[in-house]
């Protein structure tokens, strides 16, 4: 990153840092120097019946002045309410082609890693699909990516959250920086190019340590120097429902999670992981199986 693109971030107050229109239009204008800039964004879906149209309809006035937004892939993983009824009556309005649905096996971590495969664009952002996360906020992550050359973007979250919420985050981001070299590991919220993305999240973890996981990888990999985790975002309440993972047990399975994959940098070995330890802490909950994946 330049100097000068340093102070320029540095310089940014608030009121541009979250102004929707400044950001698609910022980055309109340095995406159009490049046509081959696609970005696909892949939302791993579980039970959003309630979230699903607000969401589509903030994607879809992204789409109308942003058009390097190519697609939006909604993955269900052990989905049991009406989600799919509802984005597949969305995604048949006009102007709306541009929405997908898939499906896969196990949670969050399968959801992640089928969407980023079967995404389009050469760009791809990761995002939550419980409607903390706005779309208008999608350019400003990929800027780092598209005008200056990073490999992976990481939000910061700024904003809401409770009071439970903000001690164990900030817990495990000292954590996770000490131990693993990287500190904004959870967010919802992420973005890379594809193929980075492809090398680093891994195949076959498919529970709620993905983020975790994957973060580990991109150090590993060779891939720190190329992050960016210089982008400020807004998190905001749940749009509806509750969340599907109770903050205290999983935040025991990642931190199980990190000692082992500490371990494994030492050692060449990971600690055995219970399996009834890991379901506890690592599934969502309610989660059930469904048909093999489209």
């Amino acid at each position: 990153m330049t100097a000068e693109a340093s102070v320029e971030r540095k310089q940014l107050t608030e009121a541009q840092i979250f102004s929707p229109q400044k950001n698609v239009a910022h980055l309109s204008a340095f995406c159009h120097t490049d046509q081959a800039c696609e970005i696909s964004v892949v939302l791993p879906t579980m039970n959003e019946e309630q979230n699903a149209e607000e969401l589509c309809q903030k994607l879809y006035g992204l789409s109308q002045s942003y058009p390097q937004l190519t697609e939006a892939i909604f993955v269900l993983n052990n989905t049991a309410d009406g989600t799919e009824k509802v984005l597949e009556d969305i995604s048949k309005r006009p102007g709306y082609e541009f929405l997908r649905i898939t499906y896969s096996e196990g949670s969050r971590g399968s959801a992640i890693r089928r969407g980023v495969e079967l995404a389009r664009g050469n760009v791809v952002v990761v995002m939550d699909s419980d409607g903390q996360y706005d779309p208008a906020e999608i350019p400003r992550l990929v800027r780092p990516i598209v005008d200056e050359g990073y490999s992976i973007a990481i939000a910061r979250n700024h904003g809401w959250a409770n009071l439970q919420r903000r001690i164990i985050s900030e817990t495990f981001k000292k954590l996770t920086r000490t131990l693993l070299g990287v500190e904004y590991v959870q967010t919802g919220f992420k973005a890379g190019t594809k193929e980075a993305l492809l090398d680093t999240i891994p195949r076959d973890v498919q529970g709620l340590d993905i983020d975790v996981r994957w973060m580990n990888n991109v150090v590993v990999k060779g891939y720190g120097q190329k992050v960016s985790c210089d982008v400020e975002v807004r998190l905001h309440p749940r749009l509806h429902g509750r969340t599907t993972f109770n903050p205290l047990k999983l935040s025991l399975g990642l931190l199980y999670t990190t000692i082992s994959l500490t371990m494994q940098r030492k050692t060449g070995r990971e600690l055995p992981f219970p399996r009834v330890l890991k379901e506890l802490t690592l599934q969502p909950e309610g989660t059930h199986s469904r048909a093999p994946a489209k």
